[in-house]
């Protein structure tokens, strides 16, 4: 298939790690995340990371702000990476096309890695839709694989895509609320969520679907299982400057998705958009691996998972065990 792999070479006597990464981005998920894009690879991810604001000099000139974006993030593969652990991502081709296609791939991907590391131990981690192919690939092999950790997989499917249809409308919300200046940033988001969720690789994820009726693995001796799941569904947040006395100071304007909430019916609001219960696309009930040893529920987002601290710390400890 001459799939675009990234290798990287630790300590001999470390486990390898298989990172499978979710729907519609590639590998630089993990291993650049500010210099990748998600949502189909349109939004960079960096505006996700931005950092909220500080009181500012009255001479900045600036009317509006996300934050400011960090210069580096540790993320899972770069600590991994740094504590001499044996690594291996891919980008699949078809990253918003059916979980067989990536099921595939993943079969290629391990035939790759024991040609370069030999027999393992080998663990799984995969992010969103990534659990799932992991999980599917598990049906019929086994052979090395020691650990399997998810990240924000909809072990019991999304309801999201029933509501897809109701966000396009809301480009004229936004621009109702917006200074003119930021009606393409904000309405491209929303644009981009939207067709994210109308497609057909996320009605795939519903619960009840094909996919999980036909899906047949199970927990096996001498293989660890750990997941985590998030409740905050804040993505990222605009502020605006208000002047007290010699310092502008930010005001949060507008926050996505959780302002856009107001403005759709409630009885059609999948439990995945409210915080507390979900972190915009997973809800915290449906992340539970249901044979997990170990399962985490945090306050982050389905995208500030991947560096989270405790999913790093806690994935650490487990590796070291196998």
């Amino acid at each position: 298939m001459d799939l675009d792999i990234t290798i990287h070479k630790g300590e001999a006597d470390r486990p390898v790690v298989i990172f499978i990464h979710g729907l519609g981005v590639d590998k630089n998920f993990w291993t650049n995340p500010l210099e990748t894009k998600i949502f189909a690879r349109n939004i960079p991810l960096k505006v996700f990371a931005a950092i909220p604001p500080r009181p500012a000099s009255i001479n900045s000139g600036k009317k509006l702000t996300m934050g400011s974006v960090p210069k580096k993030i540790d993320t899972l593969w770069t600590v991994l990476r740094d504590n001499g652990f044996n690594l291996l991502c891919w980008s699949q081709k078809r990253p918003g096309g059916p979980i067989n296609i990536a099921v595939e791939e993943l079969d290629e991907v391990m035939q790759r890695a024991r040609r370069v590391f030999g027999n393992g131990p080998y663990a799984l981690i995969g992010h969103s839709r990534g659990g799932l192919i992991a999980r599917k690939y598990m049906e019929s092999e086994l052979a090395g694989i020691k650990a399997l950790i998810t990240l924000s997989t909809p072990h019991g499917g999304s309801s999201l895509s029933r509501i897809g249809k109701r966000l396009s409308p809301l480009s004229a919300f936004l621009k109702g609320m917006l200074p003119k200046d930021t009606h393409g940033t904000f309405s491209g988001v929303l644009k981009n969520v939207a067709d994210l969720l109308e497609g057909s690789a996320l009605k795939e994820l519903m619960p009840g679907s094909d996919f999980f009726r036909d899906l047949r693995d199970s927990a096996v001796d001498g293989i660890y299982y750990l997941s985590f799941g998030g409740t905050k569904t804040e993505l990222l947040t605009l502020y605006k400057w208000k002047k007290q006395g010699d310092a502008l100071y930010p005001k949060p304007l507008l926050t996505i998705p959780d302002s856009l909430i107001k403005a759709l019916p409630a009885s059609i609001m999948p439990d995945e958009l409210y915080a507390g219960k979900g972190d915009f696309m997973v809800t915290a009930e449906s992340s539970v691996l249901p044979w997990a040893g170990e399962h985490y529920d945090l306050n982050v987002n389905h995208i500030s998972i991947v560096w989270n601290k405790t999913v790093i710390n806690r994935v650490i400890d487990l590796l070291e065990k196998i």
